[in-house]
């Protein structure tokens, strides 16, 4: 209870009483009588005024006087009236749907969040960081790796090796690749070993040849004159200058057929049993060989340290979430109108909810003056009132002294 008005009821009630007794000396006297009604009034006033004031608290003086101590006497009507004002007169369903719906406009929802946009950074950034850190990553990954896995034994793998098959050929890589392998050739033809391997087995063929006559002295004569060095020079020579003819000369016959072989094996792996029972046995065990799970997760590990160390450097807040929001808003400033569907939405959710807790508030205002004893009640509602309540003691205390003086004076004149 405030106390300058308390102050003040007793003063006034105090200065009555003391006009009231100080006047009876002068009390024949016209202005003394006059004066003394007047107090004697006001005294009047103020007591009835205190008398009414308390009885609502407490009974007056402690005396069991009926209608008194109304509050305490009369909880629970009070509490059922109280409730009662907030549901159907103050807090009613129409004036909260009102209320929310006034601020659920687009201009105020733009408003609000331009305002708010560092905000709305630092909670983004905070969320991101939190859902990145909580990321159950060894639940996610074998759920990821069984999908990759079914993917994988989804694919055509005829289908794959078609497209394959055309790409190598249409780009050129089939005659790409014989170069490489002819390159590869002439290099290991080149060498000393494969020089001397060619002529021993040119004069092992030489030695085994049975021929008679003059082509068995011929041959005779040609083993004889050549050596196996020889014989190796002479093979490694020829077989190393139609390798680099091949090379030099895309018409090149030999180098024509190769390709055309090659080809034509290229063109028919589609088709191949035995290439496609074998493929589709490596894709089934492919998962397998690679720990697929293994390095997935410690692919997602590293992944979300450094999405976690781009978040924590400020770069994510204001390379991406800063213009993702500003250009969302000001997307929306263009075109206020596209917020309307969302905001109907909200706004139906949010009466729903009303709707269905509206009671609620009845019962929550009850269930926390229930919890007051009437002593804390009483000291909760003098509090908040009693300052008011206290004037009208100054008030009646006031009125009466001048309704006594104009009393007292047609009392006078009579």
């Amino acid at each position: 209870m405030a106390r300058q008005p308390k102050h003040t009821a007793i003063l006034s009630l105090g200065v009555m009483a003391a006009g009231f007794a100080l006047t009876f000396p002068i009390a024949d006297f016209v202005a003394g009588k006059l004066l003394h009604g007047g107090f004697e009034a006001g005294l009047v006033g103020g007591l009835a005024d205190w008398f009414a004031v308390t009885a609502l608290f407490r009974r007056p003086l402690g005396l069991p006087i009926p209608h008194t101590a109304l509050l305490p006497r009369n909880r629970d009507k009070v509490v059922r009236s109280l409730v009662n004002v907030m549901e159907n007169e103050f807090l009613t369903k129409d004036s909260i749907k009102s209320k929310v719906n006034g601020y659920l406009t687009p201009e105020r929802m733009l408003g609000l969040a331009e305002r708010h946009l560092d905000d709305g950074v630092r909670a983004a950034v905070q969320i991101s960081d939190y859902a990145l850190r909580q990321l159950p990553l060894e639940r996610i990954v074998p759920v990821l790796a069984r999908e990759l896995r079914g993917l994988l034994g989804r694919l055509d793998t005829a289908a794959l090796l078609r497209l394959a098959s055309e790409a190598t050929i249409s780009r050129g890589l089939d005659e790409k690749a014989l170069l490489f392998l002819l390159a590869k050739a002439e290099g290991f033809a080149a060498s000393d070993s494969v020089r001397r391997q060619l002529g021993a087995m040119a004069a092992q063929s030489l030695a085994n040849v049975q021929a008679k006559g003059f082509m068995g002295f011929a041959v005779g004569a040609f083993a004889g004159f050549m050596s196996e060095e020889k014989l190796g020079d002479m093979l490694q020579n020829a077989l190393l200058s139609n390798l680099r003819s091949m090379q030099a000369y895309p018409d090149h016959p030999l180098r024509q057929l190769i390709l055309a072989e090659l080809r034509r094996a290229i063109e028919g792996l589609p088709a191949n049993e035995t290439a496609l029972r074998e493929l589709n046995a490596a894709k089934e065990q492919l998962p397998d060989r690679l720990n697929l799970e293994v390095h997935l997760l410690r692919w997602g590990e590293e992944l979300r340290s450094r999405t976690l160390a781009y978040i924590e450097d400020g770069r994510f807040a204001d390379k991406v979430v800063r213009p993702a929001l500003a250009s969302l808003v000001e997307r929306y400033k263009n075109g206020p109108d596209s917020l309307v569907p969302a905001l109907a939405w909200l706004q139906e959710r949010i009466a729903g909810i009303v709707d269905e807790n509206h009671s609620r508030i009845g019962q929550l205002v009850r269930e926390n003056l229930d919890k007051l004893d009437n002593a804390t009640l009483i000291k909760m509602i003098e509090e908040k009132v009693g300052g008011d309540l206290q004037w009208i003691r100054v008030n009646g205390a006031v009125c009466g002294f001048l309704i006594g003086l104009v009393l007292e004076g047609i009392n006078l004149v009579s």
